[in-house]
């Protein structure tokens, strides 16, 4: 890491920030913002599809293209993090995404409505690895667990109230309120940031590599729509057999040029790191079970079971409030008893879930649904900041923003193909009907088999802090800051 900001940090790897909660406060709070709609529009999906007259394959890329272009665009802008500051990128990105989301809730029809998501969704894969790579260098290893877990808990808390309050503003208001009331908690955010957050170190001799950062988006757009779209267009058809090809031969191109670069956007050879590959693979098998389940249950409910916005939201709530508690409390019991432990068990929580969805039918008691929502959700408060936790000290100092971004991958894509597979189990087993209980059921076992996957991944987690060696830590120091 010669010629880096970083590199000349080291130093005061073992001296903690004396800002480190106040950047946490901040960044949270521009987390707090951006989730209020992640729950609320899923929920609400079923009812812009009413308003739009449109299709539930294309109502779906409201919800999904954001995970899928988050999934594309995060690698890029973590590495792009560590070369423009970690401050600089938060503050660009949230900037887009607030003022796209506002300008989605004056989407004239649903093709507008996805093309602003996605705008706003670029706008935050800005932000998710810059967030995280402010709080791994602000806070020191033996603090890491528990601010992750404050972590965890914001992205819990913030979907929550968003969902309790969504349900009733589609219900009296329209969906459209959900966007025009996120907006003024951004922009609060978004001054907070601005007149708190101070630069971190950057790589001043390194690159962006845009020819990599080209390939990279081209393969991963490609392999996504072919996930998404081959169940509807076909996957005979001339479109998805075109991404279905191309998109591993695009991929392996910028394999081969990314692992020759000196500055991979993606560092792959943190994969070789055993504790580092299984919280890579637990936290997309997490996520794609979590995001997948979510949305089928919020369809479920209001297309089968008839429920109203607001029944839907309130019905699905406590799966947020679960996380949010689990959160904090998991970023403790890591610092005690090690990320596998935690880990694992975490892991366990959301495969037993599924199968406890799967046997929801007609005439259920609602304690049968709340089991599986809550189980889930402390599944997720548990595997979250497990996995961030092993990242962030397996990472190597001036590698924060891309490590962060190789993790926010892994999470948006899992969120994303988790949605993209479960809904097309469900219209497959339905035979392209309309759904019944039973097709649900279906995908959710499914589900809760493929995240088995995820629970031995998470054994190789490390047992516990202090039983690894320790990564040099960079503490943010004025003097070592210099923004440009």
């Amino acid at each position: 890491m010669t010629g880096t900001d970083a590199e000349r940090s080291d130093r005061h790897a073992d001296e903690p920030n004396p800002q480190r909660w106040r950047i946490l406060l901040v960044v949270c709070s521009g987390l707090f913002a951006t989730g209020l709609t992640i729950t609320a529009l899923t929920a609400a999906a079923p009812f812009i599809r009413d308003e739009f007259q449109t299709t539930r394959s294309t109502v779906s890329w409201v919800v999904t293209a954001p995970f899928l272009l988050r999934a594309v665009f995060v690698p890029a802008f973590g590495r792009a993090s560590d070369i423009w500051g970690h401050r600089r990128t938060w503050l660009g990105g949230f900037a887009v995404t607030a003022f796209a989301s506002l300008a989605c809730g004056f989407a004239p029809n649903v093709g507008v409505l996805i093309a602003l998501r996605c705008i706003a969704a670029i706008g935050s894969s800005a932000v998710m690895p810059s967030a995280m790579a402010l709080i791994v260098i602000a806070f020191p290893e033996k603090e890491r667990s528990r601010a992750l877990g404050w972590w965890s808990a914001t992205t819990a808390f913030s979907p929550l109230l968003g969902v309790i309050l969504g349900g009733f503003v589609v219900d009296v208001l329209s969906w459209r309120w959900l966007f025009w009331g996120q907006f003024p908690f951004s922009l609060g955010a978004l001054m907070l940031g601005a007149a708190m957050l101070t630069e971190t170190p950057r790589k001043r001799d390194a690159s962006l590599g845009w020819l990599r950062a080209g390939l990279l988006v081209t393969g991963l757009s490609a392999l996504l729509f072919a996930i998404s779209q081959g169940e509807v267009w076909g996957w005979s058809s001339v479109p998805v057999s075109a991404a279905i090809i191309g998109a591993p031969i695009v991929l392996a191109l910028f394999a081969r040029l990314d692992g020759a670069s000196s500055e991979p956007l993606l560092p792959l050879g943190y994969l070789k790191r055993r504790p580092f590959l299984g919280a890579s693979v637990a936290n997309f098998w997490a996520m794609f079970c979590y995001m997948g389940a979510f949305y089928l249950v919020s369809e479920m409910l209001a297309d089968v079971y008839a429920y109203s916005p607001a029944e839907v939201s309130l019905a699905v709530s406590p799966r947020a409030a679960s996380l949010g508690i689990m959160g904090p409390i998991a970023g403790g019991l890591i610092a005690r008893y090690g990320e596998r432990l935690i880990g694992v068990t975490g892991m366990v929580c959301i495969t037993v879930s599924m199968f406890a969805l799967a046997v929801i039918e007609p005439g259920f008691a609602y304690w049968q649904l709340l089991l599986g929502l809550i189980i889930a959700g402390f599944g997720l408060g548990m595997i979250s900041p497990a996995a961030a936790s092993t990242v962030a000290n397996e990472t190597d100092a001036g590698d924060y923003g891309a490590a962060s971004g190789m993790l926010s991958t892994v999470v948006a894509f899992g969120q994303s193909v988790g949605i993209a597979v479960l809904t097309a189990l469900v219209t497959m087993h339905a035979h392209h009907a309309d759904p019944t209980p039973g097709d649900y059921s279906w995908a959710f076992q499914v589900g809760g088999w493929l995240c088995a996957i995820g629970v031995v991944a998470a054994f190789w987690l490390p047992k516990g802090l202090g039983k690894r060696p320790r990564v040099a830590t960079v503490a943010q120091s004025p003097k070592d800051s210099t923004p440009q």
